[in-house]
């Protein structure tokens, strides 16, 4: 759709440029509102978020590496591997990766600085579902991310794609999960104050997300991420997910019992 932005003559991808506008919103949310909450300075949340950034792109490129090793060794015999490294290095995510690895460089800073992981996760949780309600906008406009071949109502057409294909109607994946996590951004600000400091955010959020990227992934045409059992890779991760939110439900509860019981 829309590749590369030009800025006062700068040419920026426009993936790139709308993740960054998804996490500088996020973070200023966190910073001055969500902080207010919890004993946790404005400076350790920023710098908190750094360290989750960087451990985003890490494990966003780990995990689409990894989902592409089947296909790679399926097809070594005609592909060029070298140039095929390099282009899956240049380009690919998957957010999977990079919710696992933005949350293991929030704890690395939480353990090197001796703050509270929890609270930590408490706050930019929260924020989590609006950067990438914005980032699949990003998506959209790269082409990446896209839906299967759908001849429905708000069918997308690319033409001039270098990941999407071209000329075929696709399904809005992007815009679909784009308006569905900003859904759950708005549950998780109407009920942060019934939850507010216990991990019942972490699992509405494992829970709400696992359901709807399960579902969706029925609907992606970029099936290269790896099929197993009829399920792909991110179906699998949100199996695991829901399961995990659902026992935090739990956790909470007997603990909340157990308190009223004492």
């Amino acid at each position: 759709m829309l590749p590369f932005i030009n800025i006062l003559g700068f040419k920026f991808a426009s993936y790139g440029l709308i993740i960054f506008v998804g996490i500088f919103i996020g973070a200023i949310i966190a910073i001055f509102h969500f902080s207010k909450f919890f004993d946790i300075s404005k400076e350790d949340i920023f710098y908190a978020i750094l360290y989750g950034i960087i451990g985003v792109g890490i494990g966003a490129k780990l995990l689409y590496l990894l989902t592409n090793i089947p296909f790679l060794i399926e097809n070594y015999q005609t592909l060029n591997l070298w140039n095929t490294l390099i282009q899956m290095l240049q380009g690919g995510f998957v957010f999977y990766g990079g919710l696992i690895g933005g949350f293991l460089g929030i704890y690395i800073y939480s353990k090197q600085f001796k703050i509270s992981f929890k609270s930590l996760c408490l706050i930019l949780l929260h924020v989590v579902p609006l950067v990438h309600s914005i980032g699949r906008v990003g998506c959209l406009l790269a082409g990446c991310c896209y839906g299967m071949e759908y001849h429905g109502f708000g069918a997308i057409t690319f033409h001039n794609s270098f990941l999407a294909p071209n000329n075929i109607p696709l399904f809005p994946m992007q815009i679909v999960e784009s308006i569905c996590n900003f859904i759950i951004f708005i549950i998780l600000l109407l009920t942060y104050k019934k939850f507010i400091k216990t991990t019942k955010t972490i699992g509405l959020y494992c829970i709400l997300y696992g359901i709807v990227r399960f579902i969706l992934e029925f609907f992606r045409g970029d099936l290269i991420r790896g099929i197993y059992f009829s399920l792909s890779t991110s179906q699998w991760i949100s199996i695991v997910l829901i399961i995990f939110g659902i026992s935090l439900f739990v956790f909470e509860h007997r603990k909340i019992s157990k308190k009223k019981s004492d």
